[in-house]
């Protein structure tokens, strides 16, 4: 590819050199101010009321506006991770890097993105490994529009609307398949499982980013749950998210071997706090209230849960580990015997 289109297409994402432009914040106020902000303006019962409903593809339709605002403007839809503790876009880059690296250790020839909604990772990946095809899966034909929109012709790359519940034929035998916040969705975890094994070449490497509920879930403060069952369902994860054990369980059964997971949760304070202090404006602002009854309902939605997901990770406490979380944000990496 030429050196000219390949500057174009990274320009068309957030600098994955960036430096660090916002240190991590503490709370724009407690957990029980924040609970109370959100059932003053939205009301906490009749959003949990959305526990166990299919709001999918709604919340998605609805909110690609507000990913292309807060993430970038060809629409990263996933949370960046800061290891040094400093909000920067960089972070977005953290998960792709990873991806990168299983690519070259595996020497891929054929990578699938399940949920690859938008573009933003393969776009990241694909200009870098140019002897590699990328495919990009996803369920929303509006976000199959915007990645093959977003991905001009890169040849390299190919966008599909599809399911990882019934991943084609035509799709096996890829030497990397990964998934970025997209397999909270999954109802049945052995049915997808087996999709992603069947789809596996042998060798090949599985990498999963998402949220997680921590095993001792139910025994996190009241208040924490609250805070987490908010963020699930403001994102449409209305089920909750499973615990990685689940999933670790799902793909032994399914053939693959877990090579380790690994807790990346201090990694997403710095962000998660960002679009806290952020979502803060809108909570203590009648002027950005006022736009409320205007808006798409699950865009709205968003502000919620950007304003209480650092307490669903850290606690209820102004403080990093005054109390226990009930979430983590992990990553998970398996592989498929030869």
């Amino acid at each position: 590819m030429p050196q000219k289109k390949r500057a174009a297409l990274r320009a068309a994402t957030p600098d994955r050199f960036a430096m660090p432009h916002a240190r991590t914040t503490p709370f724009a106020m407690s957990l029980t101010e924040a609970l109370g902000h959100v059932d003053r303006v939205f009301g906490i019962d009749q959003i949990l009321a959305d526990e166990g409903q299919d709001i999918l593809k709604p919340y998605y339709l609805q909110s690609e506006p507000g990913y292309k605002r807060v993430h970038s403007e060809k629409g990263c839809m996933h949370m960046a991770l800061n290891p040094d503790g400093v909000y920067a876009t960089d972070g977005y880059f953290t998960q792709i890097r990873n991806v990168a690296y299983q690519i070259r250790q595996v020497q891929a020839a054929r990578v699938l993105e399940l949920g690859s909604g938008m573009g933003f990772n393969t776009l990241s990946l694909a200009p870098d490994h140019p002897d590699v095809q990328f495919t990009g899966l996803d369920l929303m034909a509006h976000h199959v529009k915007a990645a093959r929109k977003n991905a001009g012709h890169v040849p390299n790359l190919r966008f599909l609307q599809g399911s990882y519940f019934d991943i084609s034929p035509d799709l096996h035998n890829a030497d990397v398949i990964f998934a970025l916040e997209t397999l909270c969705y999954a109802n049945d975890l052995d049915a997808v499982a087996r999709q992603i094994a069947a789809a596996m070449a042998p060798g090949g490497r599985f990498v999963m980013y998402d949220g997680f509920r921590r095993a001792d879930f139910v025994t996190a403060p009241e208040d924490v749950q609250t805070a987490a069952r908010l963020f699930e369902v403001t994102t449409a994860v209305t089920g909750g998210f499973h615990m990685i054990e689940a999933w670790e369980a799902a793909l032994a059964r399914a053939g693959l071997v877990v090579l380790h997971s690994d807790d990346l949760s201090d990694q997403s304070i710095a962000g998660l706090r960002y679009l806290h202090n952020r979502a803060a404006r809108f909570f203590h602002s009648w002027k950005y209230r006022l736009l409320r009854p205007f808006l798409p309902k699950y865009l709205i939605r968003n502000a919620v849960a950007a304003l209480v997901g650092p307490y669903m990770i850290e606690g209820a406490g102004p403080n990093s580990g005054d109390t226990m979380g009930a979430i983590t944000y992990s990553v998970l990496v398996a592989e498929k015997p030869r």
